[in-house]
Order: C-alpha cells, then sequence, then structure tokens
C-alpha cells in the first residue's frame, strides 16, 4: 500500500511539472525501501519458488572461517539455521564449510558532465572450500560474486551510501544462498558417485 502511494504521488508530481528533484528523491527512497524488503526477505530465509532444490541432503553443518566473528559468519550460520540445518554440532557434523573471507570492491561506470561520478559498479565476491569429517577437501577453494549497479547523487550523500550499504546485504545473502546450494550439489553427487578425494596436506 506505502509503496503504492508513493508511485501515484510521484507520477502526479511529474506529470504537473512541479520540482523535479522532488521526484528523483522520492524515487531514491522507493528504490531503498525495496531493496530493504528484499533484504529483510532473504535474511528470514525467504526463497522465491524454484530458486532452489526443496529435497537438500544437508542437515548439519560445522562452520568455520578465517574471520570466526565476522558478519560474513553470523549471517551463514543465521541462514543455515533458518533453513533447519544444525550449525556446528555437537559431536561434530560430517561435514565443514571453510570460509576463507569476502572482498568488496566499487569502480565508476558513468560519469556526469561535471566528470562527477554518476553510477558505481559494486562487486561482492565470498571464497569457500568444503572438507568432510575426515579432513579431505570435497570442493576445491571456490569463488561466487555478485555485483549491482546504482546511481550516486552528490546531493544526498548519506541516501547514496544507505543504498550502498542495502545493496551489500542484499548481494551477501544472494551469495549465501547460492553457497549453500552449490555445497547440497556437490554432496548429492559425491553420494551418487563417490570419487577420490583430495587430503588438504597433499
Amino acid at each position: 500500500m506505502y509503496l503504492t502511494s508513493c508511485s501515484i504521488l510521484l507520477s502526479n508530481r511529474v506529470r504537473s511539472g512541479e520540482d523535479g528533484q522532488f521526484a528523483t528523491g522520492l524515487s531514491r527512497l522507493r528504490n531503498l525501501i525495496l531493496i530493504a524488503l528484499v533484504s529483510a526477505l532473504a535474511g528470514c530465509g525467504f526463497q522465491l519458488r524454484g530458486s532452489a532444490d526443496s529435497a537438500t541432503v544437508l542437515t548439519a553443518l560445522d562452520v568455520s572461517a578465517t574471520q570466526t566473528y565476522g558478519e560474513l559468519v553470523t549471517n551463514v550460520e543465521r541462514t543455515l539455521t533458518q533453513q533447519g540445518i544444525a550449525v556446528n554440532p555437537k559431536g561434530g557434523a560430517d561435514y565443514r564449510l571453510h570460509l576463507l573471507g569476502e572482498r568488496a570492491t566499487r569502480r565508476s561506470v558513468s560519469t556526469t558532465n561535471q566528470v562527477s561520478v554518476a553510477e558505481y559498479v559494486l562487486l561482492l565476491a565470498i571464497d569457500f572450500q568444503l572438507f568432510d569429517r575426515a579432513g579431505d577437501q570435497l570442493l576445491p577453494l571456490t569463488t561466487i560474486s555478485a555485483e549491482r549497479i546504482y546511481s550516486f547523487d552528490r546531493g544526498s550523500f548519506v541516501g547514496s551510501s544507505e543504498e550502498e550499504a542495502l545493496l551489500g546485504r542484499e548481494m551477501q545473502a544472494d551469495i549465501i544462498q547460492q553457497i549453500l546450494q552449490r555445497l547440497d550439489a556437490t554432496l548429492k553427487d559425491t553420494l551418487a558417485t563417490p570419487t577420490d578425494r583430495v587430503s588438504p596436506t597433499q
């Protein structure tokens, strides 16, 4: 209801020829609200229908990381728990996900007439590995990345910074879901067709 009201108000302001800057600001506000809703749904473990295989073989998982108490680890463990997967169970799990870290970069993709940056592309990449209980490597060093493009408004630095932060959280949530899907696919292949595994000491 709120988003619909914003859309109607924005349309009326533009048609009447009133302050264009107001319309731009309202459009940015609407985008921020949409991004926040998507991030909130992702944080609750929400998935679009058909976005993942519901018949998962992953029921428990140990999680380790280079940065043990970082935000990435916390969000991964929260997502696992929300999807009914036991995290670091007593006695240990049969598999361990090791997070090596994440890398966030930003670069300009276009400029205004005043040579100030008008658009940025944000890139987030997360590196991880998967091991079994014996320490054998089931999934070698793997990187999953995501990117988003957003407009930078020099007149609304706070708004632009908030939008960038929200996009960062959205990308991380997307990547976490992709990591879990990759783990599940790897375990299904491993259980179906056992192959020689690579020991981390080799």
